[in-house]
């Protein structure tokens, strides 16, 4: 990858540029006081902007050449006066891709004025008033722009760049304003006062100032180059993202160590087996099940006892502590008993908080019973977020510095999930608890089915299971620093999170940072390797995306950023199409649908940064549509694809292609 380097050429040109500008002798030069560790573009805010080339330190080790440096003091700190510790980001060799990127002027920003999310192909003018450009390639990144609306008058706003898609790893990126970005007044935004120095030529008697000038000569002479005056800047800066193996080698190395030890331990297991009855009047009856197994299942685990994973202090790679139990459940339905055997397996993902007791409900027994699918079903918790999980999660929006205990554990969700397949597929095949007139219910088939959180994280497993083909996600979506601030799931935690952190700009400034911490199995960190560029050891896969228009749990705008960066097209037959999202006809290897619950008076959620203050159970209704299960039976079976099951003739409002936002 080009490096961006101090050369003789930009010594020569910042020279001549500080002459051409008149600056004036060293004696005279005015003086510019930045803070103690403290970012020196901007006085309006010590931190910001982010992410910063100012926070990174060269280390020819790392893979993109590059090390995170925060200083002590100048990340948030709590109300209890607990600091984030900058210790855990340091160990980054560059900024999140999906970073949201933040900036702060203190005379305020008119949102009117800022890129819009309803003309995001705009933003990749060279008229837009915010843009992000690839250094080394010069292509400007789709986005939008927007103000914080979680504040009132006396308090800090803060301005969240919004990238349509994930960045490229390892890539060096240039984020610029321009004057044409109004304040609150209507007035062009007027820059920083130190930034005004760099871009003016003028020097300052502040060391720091002077030590960054030689980089910003060459950013505005690149920013020339692609269109933008340096008279029209108004903030400028440049950052490093990290590099793909540092985010996903996590996974990959915890899912090679497992896999290689199950050949020759096993996994075991415990089951408890109930067996139940059509008969209607008894306490046994179940309409759908005919049988259910719940238990435990071993799995190797690299967790410690607390729930923190345990690394290797030389690689930074999660490293195997010994075995744990997880719970399973199983549910073979009554459809087994009368139809050709084996039957596929199917895995099921739960949602938010929950847990695999989700498989009770009249919904998930009825699907795998009443068709279109026959399927045994199986599933265990997605540790991390799961129901046991609600006080961790708590505490982390408390004290953020206690974040891994959700993010550490969603890594160890994954692993438990890929050991439960190859116990679907291997040892319970010839249980004879998973038999029926002494043949076995399931063979080799399995898929993968994840709804809200099971949907979110489903990407992430399926791009690093091994055996899975096809896996279809009901309503999922990406970047869980984006979700926290724009899903009603999120209300309760916003209760303890924003007295903890009474800042609005601290609060936008943890959500960003955290975003590292949840990119190890966030699934826009994987989401260009499941039908694209496999990870080592996956296979490409099938996936079929089932979203509902004006999701209220899980924002459209996140579901709309994951597809984009998976690749795969939009299903539909009209002509029209989401900016960045290909419209093909059906049938389909993998596609995007976005249906829309038959209900024109349904709560619109905001289009801001605001959490919606109801449900409108679009999250929960798009599963239920007849067509949104035709859909399933005909993907979830040999050689399927995705395919259109909504026609004018069977009266379905189907809306793969419209835009997502209200």
């Amino acid at each position: 990858m080009k490096r961006f380097q101090v050369v003789a050429a930009g010594l020569v040109f910042s020279i001549m540029a500080l002459s051409f500008y008149g600056c004036s002798s060293s004696s005279s030069n005015p003086n510019v006081n930045i803070g103690q560790g403290c970012n020196p573009v901007s006085t309006d805010d010590c931190f910001l902007p982010f992410p910063s080339f100012y926070y990174l330190k060269q280390d020819p080790a790392s893979a993109t050449g590059y090390r995170v440096n925060y200083p002590q003091g100048i990340l948030p700190v709590n109300k209890a006066g607990v600091a984030l510790d900058p210790a855990p980001f340091n160990r980054e060799d560059g900024f999140s891709p999906a970073s949201q990127i933040l900036a702060y002027f203190a005379q305020g920003v008119t949102p009117a004025s800022l890129p819009s999310q309803n003309d995001v192909a705009a933003s990749t003018l060279t008229t837009s008033p915010v843009q992000i450009i690839n250094f080394t390639t010069g292509t400007r990144v789709p986005l939008f722009a927007e103000v914080d609306e979680n504040t009132t008058p006396d308090q800090h706003q803060g301005l969240i760049i919004r990238p349509m898609i994930k960045l490229d790893n390892d890539a060096h990126y240039v984020v610029v304003i321009l004057d044409s970005v109004q304040d609150l007044n209507g007035k062009p935004l007027a820059a920083p006062v130190p930034f005004v120095y760099l871009r003016d030529g003028q020097a300052t008697s502040n060391g720091i100032v002077e030590g960054i000038r030689s980089r910003y000569e060459q950013l505005f002479s690149f920013l020339s180059d692609h269109g933008i005056s340096r008279k029209h800047i108004v903030l400028a800066w440049d950052f490093t993202t990290a590099s793909d193996s540092s985010i996903t080698g996590h996974l990959i190395s915890m899912r090679d160590q497992a896999l290689a030890m199950t050949p020759t331990t096993g996994i075991s297991y415990s089951l408890t087996v109930t067996t139940f009855t059509t008969d209607i009047t008894s306490s046994a009856y179940n309409a759908n099940i005919y049988k259910e197994l719940t238990g435990t299942f071993s799995a190797p685990t690299f967790l410690d006892s607390k729930g923190y994973l345990v690394t290797d202090s030389t690689t930074g790679l999660p490293q195997y502590v010994g075995q744990a139990g997880y719970p399973i459940l199983v549910h073979i339905p009554w459809c087994i008993t009368d139809t050709t055997l084996p039957v596929p397996v199917m895995i099921y993902g739960h949602g938010l908080l929950g847990s695999n007791s989700e498989m009770d409900s009249g919904y998930q027994e009825g699907l795998i019973n009443n068709g279109p699918l026959c399927m045994v079903q199986i599933g265990t918790n997605w540790i991390g977020l799961s129901e046991s999980d609600i006080g961790n999660a708590a505490s982390a929006v408390m004290n953020f510095n206690l974040m891994p205990l959700i993010t550490d554990k969603l890594q160890q969700a994954q692993i438990n999930v890929i050991v439960m397949g190859k116990l679907a597929i291997g040892a319970l095949m010839t249980d004879t608890n998973m038999q029926f007139n002494g043949k076995p219910i399931i063979g080799n088939e399995i898929y993968y089915y994840g709804i809200s959180q099971g949907g979110i994280e489903g990407v992430t497993f399926m791009s690093v299971d091994p055996d899975i083909i096809r896996g279809a996600l009901g309503v999922p979506g990406s970047i869980y620093s984006i979700m926290m601030q724009r899903s009603h799931d999120f209300v309760e935690l916003a209760s303890v999170f924003n007295p903890s952190y009474p800042d609005p700009l601290d609060r936008l400034k943890l959500l960003s940072l955290s975003q590292y911490q949840w990119d190890f199995t966030d699934p826009i960190s994987f989401a260009s390797h499941v039908v694209n560029n496999p990870l080592p050891g996956t296979p490409k896969k099938q996936i079929l995306i089932q979203a509902g228009l004006n999701d209220c749990q899980v924002p459209n705008l996140t579901t709309e950023i994951l597809v984009r960066t998976m690749g795969i097209p939009a299903m539909d037959a009209l002509p029209v199409s989401i900016y960045g999202i290909p419209l093909q006809p059906s049938p389909l290897d993998s596609a995007f649908t976005l249906w829309k619950v038959p209900d024109s008076t349904v709560y619109v959620p905001p289009a801001t940064n605001i959490m919606p203050a109801q449900d409108n159970n679009v999250h929960e209704d798009i599963r239920r549509l007849t067509e949104v299960k035709d859909q399933l039976g005909l993907f979830f079976t040999t050689g399927g694809v995705v395919k259109q099951t909504c026609f004018a003739t069977n009266g379905c409002t189907y809306f793969s292609a419209t835009s997502f936002l209200p």
